[in-house]
């Protein structure tokens, strides 16, 4: 992929460690809003699945750092730093960062399974992205 890479800064908290400028407001949403929750990794998945599916027009999914707007033509992420900034995303780009992130935060299949679990409890049902989350490494 080559996008971007997580890590850990000395206190623990996830972080962008390396990757393409381009993708650093959707690597600062993902490691300020969801920081270790990764079940919150499948229900960015899941607003830009419901717009690409025809399911719904748009879909939102605010933050304390950012805003992810999810449309057809792409996501974007809008920063509510000090100094406001937005980007856009194909959805295949933004869908593997966040995959990228999931897998950072969960990368053993049973972590991925615990959240997919939690995710499938908290909103009473399968997730319909299942297929996108490897779990059968």
């Amino acid at each position: 992929m080559g996008h971007v890479e997580f890590g850990r800064n000395q206190y623990g908290a996830p972080t962008m460690t390396s990757g393409d400028r381009r993708f650093r407001d959707l690597a600062s949403q993902l490691t300020s809003d969801i920081q270790s929750y990764a079940p919150d990794c499948l229900e960015l998945l899941q607003c830009i699945d419901d717009v690409v599916s025809g399911r719904s027009a748009y879909e939102e999914y605010e933050g304390n750092s950012a805003v992810v707007r999810c449309t057809p033509t792409g996501v974007t992420v809008d920063s509510l730093g000090p100094v406001p900034s937005g980007t856009t995303y194909t959805v295949d780009e933004a869908r593997e960062v966040i995959l990228t992130y999931f897998d950072f935060l969960a990368p053993a299949v049973q972590d991925r399974k615990r959240h997919l679990a939690t995710w499938e409890q908290e909103h009473g049902g399968p997730f319909p992205g299942r297929h996108l989350l490897r779990l059968d490494d």
